[in-house]
């Protein structure tokens, strides 16, 4: 895609604030110390898809990110905490380890992290976790998020620990899942959880009859797709959809209706026609959009449309990512309104000292800025890398599997 004479990414920006980012954290985050593996994450992967991580940080920068992570994993298990602060070190007893556990999400982001920053993993305890990983599958397929007392599954039961369990099989495994007594999980079992997360309308959702959702949605599809990246040869996720049983063309369908134009509130005290105006005042690049509306009025009612997370919702910038992640992950990305979408984020939502905002007028965030800057590479955004939808982080930092130290011997 190339980019409108209208609305463009500004790069530098954008690079500054996740410079910015890795350096000191905003104070917002400064409560959320256990989950800070998440948060490196998002840093890591979106100065590496602003191909900024080698020009924006330093070689010991880089490497005492690697030497954090290390430090975050559970020798017991082989999985990873979400920050150091739970580390028992000596004081570690039979009666207290779980206390300091691994977690999966965790675990998954200090993989994809240790891959972007370009690390051979030789140090990961690569059996160990996987044994951990399978240990985490409930009876119904779905998976847990750490073990607890006793080795009872605990945490949530839901898609989103389903992709980071096969999401970690792959980094590790790569391949070999259906292999009779030697499959690393139930991948039956978790075929049936996923379809019956299918919702009456077409998406997946949180559990069993529950309203689908788009992040779960996302992170059902991903589940799929990761299920035929560990068959050998891969299987294409639309096919693994289709063994599933899941109604594919329906969840295409939910998906692609959740692109809405309710971008954000009105205010009821003022006229309608004066809000317009004084946005249209304030915002060089609504400006230039309202003047291609101008030109071309059949385009009136979608110019700027974004993606909402559920039926009758607003448009929330992480859902643009969660729906056309999905999509490109079952290789119907272009059906989206291109267009709308790009003037959605980098009209409405972008902010002015870089990042990306959950919703017009609000500060940015890491989770908002990531999944932006995501869902405008899956269209090829000039500036950003290429997206792998189903990894989540860029297809350059995923070519480095093949150079792990398992692989590479």
């Amino acid at each position: 895609m190339s980019a409108d004479a209208g609305v463009a990414l500004d790069r530098d920006r954008h690079v500054k604030y996740w410079k910015r980012c890795a350096q000191l954290l905003p104070e917002q985050y400064t409560a959320g110390e256990s989950n800070r593996m998440s948060f490196g994450f998002f840093i890591v992967a979106a100065l590496d898809l602003l191909d900024a991580l080698e020009t924006a940080t330093t070689p010991e920068e880089r490497q005492s990110w690697i030497e954090w992570i290390y430090a975050c994993q559970v020798p017991f298990t082989g999985g990873f905490r979400g920050f150091t602060g739970t580390n028992l070190g000596g004081m570690r007893t039979p009666h207290n380890w779980h206390w300091d556990s691994a977690s999966l999400p965790n675990t998954y982001f200090a993989l994809a992290t240790l891959l972007m920053l370009g690390d051979d993993m030789n140090r990961v305890k690569r059996k160990e976790c996987i044994e951990w990983v399978r240990s985490l599958q409930r009876q119904n397929g779905s998976f847990g998020e750490t073990l607890g007392e006793d080795d009872v599954i605990e945490g949530g039961d839901d898609p989103r620990l389903c992709m980071c369990a096969l999401g970690t099989l792959c980094i590790l495994q790569g391949r070999g899942l259906d292999g009779g007594s030697e499959s690393l999980i139930d991948a039956t079992k978790l075929k049936e959880y996923i379809l019956n997360c299918q919702s009456h309308d077409g998406g997946i959702a949180q559990q069993p009859l529950l309203e689908a959702h788009s992040g779960l949605n996302y992170c059902g599809i991903a589940t799929l797709s990761f299920l035929g990246l560990l068959q050998n040869p891969p299987v294409p996720a639309y096919e693994v959809a289709g063994q599933t049983g899941l109604d594919t063309e329906a969840c295409i369908k939910w998906m692609l209706d959740r692109q809405t134009t309710w971008v954000e509130e009105e205010d009821e005290d003022e006229d309608e026609d004066e809000d317009e105006e004084d946005d249209v005042a304030h915002n060089s690049a609504e400006q230039q959009i309202s003047s291609s509306v101008e030109a071309d009025p059949s385009r009136l009612q979608k110019t700027i449309a974004g993606f909402c997370g559920r039926c009758g919702k607003m448009a929330d910038t992480c859902y643009c990512f969660w729906n056309a992640g999905a999509l490109a992950i079952l290789q119907r990305q272009h059906l989206v309104d291109i267009e709308a979408l790009r003037y959605y984020l980098l009209g409405k939502v972008a902010h002015l000292i870089g990042g990306f905002a959950k919703a017009p007028g609000e500060l940015p965030d890491l989770l908002h800025s990531y999944t932006g800057l995501a869902a405008l590479a899956i269209y090829g955004e000039p500036g950003l890398k290429a997206l792998d939808p189903t990894f989540c982080f860029s297809r350059k930092s995923v070519e480095k599997l093949k150079d792990v130290a398992w692989r590479s011997s």
